[in-house]
């Protein structure tokens, strides 16, 4: 199977029709039309992620973040995207990312981050993220622990709406602005990647809990889910899982 191929029939089981109209994923970097052995599953084709591929032989990489969002004006060794191309292209890598899709699909992004969190009854949030509910109802710190814990943050933030956690809804990454959308759904507790400054007193004027555990950690869980579908898609690949997390907390 080419990278191309199994592009087509990733590209089936997760729709571009999903994707919104800025998004810019898919095949990024076809390197060759030689047929793929070893696919690495990572969240990020950071430099690392790249250079392990290379010295590992892979010859594919699957993402959920896009190699390359805006467009390259030019191919120089200034770039840091295209001195990674330039590196692909040299190894004979192939690069694919499933970006918004990955979030809106079922089973993508919103529902792993709910498996992972151990959130049943789930339902999707009319726009994007998911809503469930916690086997009991439990405080907030202890839950914001949990939270930490189940996704290996470093930490988590949070601000309290003075209720206790039961109803939880989610969205992976960047997703504040989908509060209302939360709220509207009965939820006393969201969960998210990244917070503005004054979401968290908004959040809990509301009535609402908001917990920010980080945009990678909140999206790498469905890395598992996209080495499913490349399995399922071709059960003959070698697939392995790469952390690609890009900063580090002292």
């Amino acid at each position: 199977m080419t990278a191309k191929q199994l592009y087509e029939k990733l590209d089936a089981a997760i729709p571009r029709s999903l994707s919104e109209e800025w998004d810019n994923d898919g095949l990024m970097v076809e390197a060759n039309e030689k047929e793929i052995k070893k696919v690495l599953v990572t969240l990020d084709a950071t430099l690392p992620a790249i250079e392990y591929a290379a010295m590992n032989g892979f010859d594919c990489i699957v993402t959920h973040h896009p190699l390359i969002f805006r467009p390259l004006g030019r191919i120089t060794l200034d770039s840091n995207i295209a001195r990674r191309v330039m590196l692909l292209i040299n190894n004979g890598i192939s690069v694919m990312s499933f970006h918004t899709r990955l979030d809106k699909v079922g089973g993508g992004v919103n529902d792993a981050l709910a498996a992972r969190l151990g959130l049943k009854n789930t339902a999707s949030l009319p726009s994007l993220g998911v809503v469930g509910e916690l086997a009991e109802e439990t405080p907030l710190r202890e839950f914001s622990e949990f939270v930490r814990d189940m996704l290996s943050c470093d930490s988590v933030r949070f601000s309290d709406a003075r209720r206790p956690v039961r109803r939880v809804a989610v969205v992976g990454g960047s997703g504040d602005d989908l509060i209302p959308e939360a709220i509207g759904a009965g939820a006393d507790t969201f969960v998210t990647g990244e917070g503005h400054h004054n979401t968290y007193a908004d959040a809990s004027e509301a009535g609402i809990n908001y917990v920010v555990a980080g945009h990678y950690e909140t999206e790498d869980p469905v890395c598992e889910r996209l080495a499913e579908l490349i399995k399922e898609a071709a059960p003959g690949l070698a697939v392995e899982y790469f952390p690609s997390k890009p900063h580090f907390t002292v």
